[in-house]
């Protein structure tokens, strides 16, 4: 399951350093259409808009009421076929009130309706499938339309907006940070929603909203789990010109993978090319005939990697098979029978070796599919219920995965964002060449990630850590329950639960929470902030942290003289033991190992690790074997 590490590769990025569980933007490869203005220029281009004003009337909002009743019906239809449980969604969401209101022309109760908006926008399992969330977005824009239409000052209100959008646009242009991110983010949103402001809107995603997460594994770790020797003994029967044939099979050979560029979907040629030799006895009545057998077999057999599954094509073999016959017994012991059966034997051995090369291709074709599906099966299996599924659940899948293969390589490339959060606003910085494995994130992707994972979520620490040993394994000392101490819980904020700042050569990570809990105690709301430097040594990576831990409640500004109340610095001083395990003084870079057969690359070595500009790059190489067993003997020496 190779390909389910790489993918959460930049997820696990998250858990450890935190301790936490394809928008169209145009990609980094394009050039920037005539028509779209500067980065630079986007200010002045809110300004231009906010002139442009265009007020939303009432044919707006019946436009946009239509598109919900579509998705209404929709939805209704599909209540109506689950029974019990369309009539218990109906119940949870308010729908016969939500209706009623849908049903008065210009005097709906938007607060009513906001009651079943809130709760389409609620992380319960199945909301996240397409029915429920067609109408959630249409409830939202209808919304948002119906309160433009109702206000008197819709214009004061849009200028003001268009005032602030310029705003942060200029300080995210001198200063990114996540807080004018979603900034700029919420208010392209609304004006995507209530359709103003498009030109401008296009120009913000086209700079804002590129691809976050590139992963880059080389061909040698990709052949280092699938490719190998083959070494096997099988029993053979056959039927051949109207001859029976039993025997052994002893095949060897190797097996190799090629990578076929393509730019939309990884495709892996697995390869395989063997010698089978076997031992035979054909039966044709009234004779036995002694034999032995050597074919020559080339196959390939193709797999496909999207976003969606893995696939895989039909193998095809070709094969080329010669005898040497060592005998011919008659079953009655006439000599005669015998001489006319090798006579016939002579004439038909070319025949007789197309054919069985034919069935040589048959059979290596049906070992090679039937070993496949029971792959591709499980793999599939695991990457739904591992990783697409659940992110589907939280709303976590990019907007934008893609797989891709170069002749040296497995790319995957991804976006994390939405309407009200932005993504990269331009190309990540360069990994070393010749990297068996690199990752390429940016801060959004992260910050993203938490935002929409995490966002009012009260998480408990049996729910956390069940999700992270399903996810990745058994857990890191730092993340494993406090023996004899209650267990704890979080509320995180609704906005920026977590935030990280990759820049200057290193990150700070800020965890915010509306609650603690510990056992059946809450505690007041803390924000907790960790600084780390990255520095190199002949040891490899690591990250020091930068001073103390800084937990402080929301808003607190250190230095203005205020003080933490009792109940404040209790909390205090029991998160900074708790985190103080997490967010250590240094964290210490270690030599990776990739899981299942993939261990077999052995240990890759970190090479680069570099934070600036919102990018952090990470990137490996496998360790020779020779200096691994070296390094290994002399340890047992020493010992």
């Amino acid at each position: 399951m190779w390909f389910k590490g790489m993918c959460l590769a930049a997820i696990f990025l998250v858990v450890t350093v935190l301790s936490v569980k394809s928008y169209g933007g145009s990609d980094n490869s394009g050039a920037r259409a005539q028509s779209v203005p500067a980065v630079d220029q986007l200010p002045a281009t809110c300004q231009n808009a906010k002139t442009a004003f265009v007020p939303r009337t009432k044919a707006d909002l019946r436009k946009v009421k239509a598109t919900l009743q579509a998705a209404v019906r929709r939805l209704n239809a599909r209540m109506n076929a689950s029974g019990t449980l369309g009539n218990d969604w109906r119940a949870y969401l308010k729908w016969d009130a939500m209706q009623k209101q849908m049903g008065r022309d210009d005097d709906a109760d938007l607060r009513a309706l906001d009651m079943t908006y809130a709760r389409l926008a609620a992380r319960h399992k199945g909301l996240e499938v397409a029915c429920f969330s067609d109408v959630r977005t249409a409830l939202r824009r209808y919304l948002r339309i119906a309160r433009a239409v109702r206000s008197p000052e819709q214009k004061v209100q849009y200028e003001a907006l268009m005032d602030a959008l310029a705003s942060q646009l200029e300080k995210h242009g001198k200063d990114p940070s996540p807080e004018s991110a979603l900034a700029i983010g919420t208010a392209v949103g609304w004006l995507e929603d209530v359709r103003h402001a498009r030109r401008l809107v296009r120009a913000i995603r086209h700079h804002f909203y590129r691809s976050n997460l590139f992963i880059r594994v080389s061909d040698d770790v990709v052949g280092a789990g699938m490719a190998g020797p083959v070494d096997e003994t099988m029993p053979l029967t056959d039927y051949i010109l109207g001859t029976t044939i039993h025997g052994t099979a002893h095949t060897t050979g190797e097996i190799s993978v090629e990578l076929v560029p393509n730019p939309e979907i990884a495709v892996i040629d697995v390869i395989f090319d063997g010698t089978t030799k076997s031992t035979n006895v054909g039966y044709h009545r009234p004779v036995s005939i002694y034999s032995r057998g050597v074919t020559q077999t080339a196959s390939r057999k193709r797999f496909l990697i999207g976003s969606e599954r893995i696939e895989a094509h039909p193998a095809v073999t070709a094969a080329a098979t010669s005898t040497k016959i060592d005998g011919v017994q008659s079953n009655r012991g006439r000599r005669m029978v015998e001489r006319l059966a090798w006579k016939r034997i002579c004439r038909d051995k070319g025949t007789a070796e197309y054919i069985a090369s034919c069935h040589a291709e048959e059979r290596v074709n049906s070992r090679i599919d039937e070993q496949a599906a029971d792959l591709v099966a499980r793999a599939n299996e695991a990457y739904l219920d591992k990783f697409r599924k659940p992110l589907l659940q939280r709303r976590m899948f990019p907007r934008k995965l893609r797989f891709s293969t170069t002749r040296d390589a497995i790319r995957v490339t991804a976006l994390q964002g939405d309407e009200a959060h932005l993504a990269a606003s331009g190309a990540p910085p360069k990994t070393i060449e010749h990297s068996d494995l690199a990752i390429q994130v940016h801060e959004s992707m992260v910050n993203n990630l938490a935002t929409s994972g995490l966002s009012g979520v009260t998480l408990r620490e049996a729910e956390f850590t069940a999700t992270l040993t399903d996810l990745f394994g058994p857990l890191p000392k730092a993340f494993q329950p406090e023996e004899g101490r209650d267990p704890w819980g979080i509320s995180f904020a609704h906005r920026h639960p977590i935030s990280i700042v990759f820049a200057d050569g290193g990150f700070k990570v800020t965890l915010r929470a509306r609650r603690y809990f510990r056992g059946a105690k809450k505690h007041p709301g803390m924000n907790v902030t960790a600084a780390y430097k990255i520095e190199k040594s002949d040891q490899g990576f690591k990250a020091v942290r930068q001073g103390e831990l800084a937990i402080f409640p929301p808003g607190f500004v250190p230095g203005s003289g205020n003080r933490l109340s009792a109940r404040q610095q209790v909390i205090r001083n029991l998160l900074e033991r708790r985190f103080g395990k997490i967010f250590t003084e240094e964290l210490v870079t270690k030599n990776l190992e990739l899981p299942g057969k993939w261990s077999k690359a052995g240990e890759l070595s970190l090479t680069q690790l570099e934070a600036n500009h919102g990018w952090l790059v990470m990137a490996w190489k496998r360790v020779p074997r020779v200096k691994s067993e070296i390094a290994m003997t002399g340890s047992n020496a020493s010992n």
